[in-house]
């Protein structure tokens, strides 16, 4: 690394500075901001599918609970059972074995049982066989003529009842109820694809489960009441054990209870550890990337900058005209590269636009005395020619009548070769303000050359105005002058020509308002003539 580049005010360190804070900002971007955020976008992800599995356990629920009670439907309306049920006073083991046909032929049903028409058991496929097994509200509803669904704790065990009414000749004689047991091979039934188990939690106790887990994950009683009393589906994470549960309210035959699925945590885990190794990489490349791209200043930049030291010093000092010598001018240097070229450009940049702004007032000087006279400051014949063509155009497409006046002193070569060129400078500028405070705003006054004096009027009626103007001018040039103590005298001959009734184009105009002048010459001088005033054999 050269000498000049480490010095105590170099651009050096501060991109050393910059490439440190970049590593340790991008780390701490990394943990503090990016991993905190990753993980609960994936834990809500983990949450919505397996919200999305235990809505596909309950309507397999909800589809085998309507298929029990259609198949109660079915079977209670079977001509032998109603045979049977009619001759069971005088043959009862007609209807004993009917039953037990039917126990045999029925699938997907655990057990059955038949009771008569006050509800009382007759026959039941249960180890229970008490009065009180069914839920009475439910038999009394069936007796009545409805099919009903229900559920009962049979022994400790709960079941899924579907019970459907017996009717012969119209008249309720009985109740067929089919059973499925809440076990763990149906609760193996509605497990997701994309669960470990499920299990059906009642407020104090496990209906069902069919957890594969080896250790059972500890199950919340107050988030199991929670799920149940309040309805709201819930999860909950246990990071260090990889493993969480997530609980769903479900009704079982319109009864409230909670659905468990356990959650595995190892995919969202392994989903977290792989974006962190690929943000752990992107920081490795993003501090090789500073890094280049510190290697590329020092070489692009800084060495560059530290060339241009010296000469941005020497443009210091030819800008602001400071004599002094080469050591001393270096020696003067404050602030590092960028503030040095800085100062230099400001100062540079001051005397440049000092000397762009002398350029510019220059360059307004110079087009005006292209156009203008530099002694009496009126226009001379470039800007009388243009003015003159512009009038042109204008009163040919408004239909109106302009006027070109040629103007000559009188007497004033004798004048300037008896009193000297100084007098006849200020005569003639004297000259030029009495001819514009003769006329009218409108109208412009120009100086051709020498003692030779142009007027342009671009309103003008027609040639008596053009006559009384011209009688104005003469009469207010030919006023005697006093210059440095002189008494002068001058006079004015005066030609017109006028546009369309002279001329329809420029050299034209200018020809016969210069004829006109001529003529008024040829005529005694001090007087004025219109081109129309010449003889008509005259060109």
């Amino acid at each position: 690394m050269s000498k000049n580049i480490i010095r105590k005010r170099s651009l050096l360190f501060p991109l050393v500075g910059l490439l440190v804070l970049t590593v340790l900002s991008t780390m701490g971007v990394g943990y503090f901001i990016n991993y905190p955020f990753l993980h609960q976008s994936l834990q809500q992800k983990a949450q919505t599918e397996h919200e999305a599995q235990a809505a596909q356990a309950g309507f397999m629920l909800e589809h085998v609970s309507g298929s029990l009670i259609q198949l109660a439907h079915v079977v209670s309306r079977d001509g032998e059972l109603q045979e049977a049920f009619t001759w069971r006073a005088r043959d009862f083991n007609r209807l004993l074995r009917k039953l037990l046909f039917l126990g045999d032929n029925i699938h997907g049903v655990d057990f059955f049982a038949v009771t008569d028409e006050n509800g009382a058991t007759l026959y039941s496929t249960s180890d229970a066989s008490s009065e009180t097994m069914f839920p009475a509200a439910s038999l009394q509803k069936t007796l009545k003529g409805g099919a009903d669904l229900a559920s009962a704790n049979l022994n400790g065990t709960w079941a899924m009842l579907a019970m459907a009414p017996i009717v012969i000749n119209r008249k309720t004689s009985g109740v067929l109820i089919l059973g499925v047991w809440l076990d763990k091979d149906l609760a193996r039934q509605l497990t997701p694809k994309e669960s470990l188990g499920v299990a059906f939690h009642a407020p104090d106790q496990v209906l069902t489960s069919s957890f594969e887990l080896k250790a059972w994950p500890s199950v919340d009683p107050e988030r199991v009441r929670g799920c149940i009393v309040d309805a709201v589906s819930s999860s909950f994470l246990d990071h260090a054990s990889r493993h969480g549960l997530h609980y769903s309210p479900i009704r079982i035959a319109d009864q409230p209870f909670c659905m468990i699925l356990p959650l595995d945590l190892n995919p969202m885990h392994q989903t977290l550890r792989d974006h962190i190794l690929r943000l752990s990489w992107s920081s490795v490349i993003i501090i090789l990337m500073i890094l280049l791209l510190g290697l590329t200043m020092h070489f692009l930049i800084l060495q560059p900058l530290n060339r241009l030291r010296n000469k941005a010093l020497i443009l210091v000092e030819v800008c602001s005209n400071e004599k002094l010598r080469m050591p001393d001018i270096i020696g003067t240097e404050s602030g590092n590269e960028i503030q040095i070229l800085d100062q230099a450009f400001e100062t540079a940049s001051t005397a440049i636009y000092s000397y762009i702004g002398e350029l510019s007032h220059q360059k307004e000087h110079f087009k005006d005395m292209a156009i203008r006279d530099p002694l009496t400051g009126l226009g001379n014949r470039r800007l009388f020619t243009q003015l003159v063509e512009k009038a042109m155009a204008y009163c040919h497409r408004y239909q109106r009548t302009m006027a070109v006046m040629y103007l000559d002193l009188d007497h004033f070569k004798p004048i300037n070769d008896t009193l000297g060129h100084d007098i006849g400078d200020l005569l003639l500028k004297e000259v030029a303000q009495r001819l514009k405070g003769a006329l009218r705003e409108t109208d412009v006054v120009f100086r051709l050359g020498g003692d030779e004096f142009a007027a342009l009027l671009p309103e003008c009626a027609g040639g008596e105005m053009a006559r009384q103007l011209g009688g104005r001018l003469i009469q207010e040039v030919s006023q005697p002058y006093r210059l440095k103590e002189n008494d002068c005298h001058v006079g004015v001959s005066v030609g017109v020509s006028l546009y369309p009734d002279h001329a329809d184009n420029l050299e034209n105009l200018l020809k016969h308002a210069d004829l006109a002048l001529y003529a008024a010459k040829d005529a005694g001088r001090g007087v004025c003539r219109l081109y129309a005033d010449l003889p008509a054999d005259q060109p």
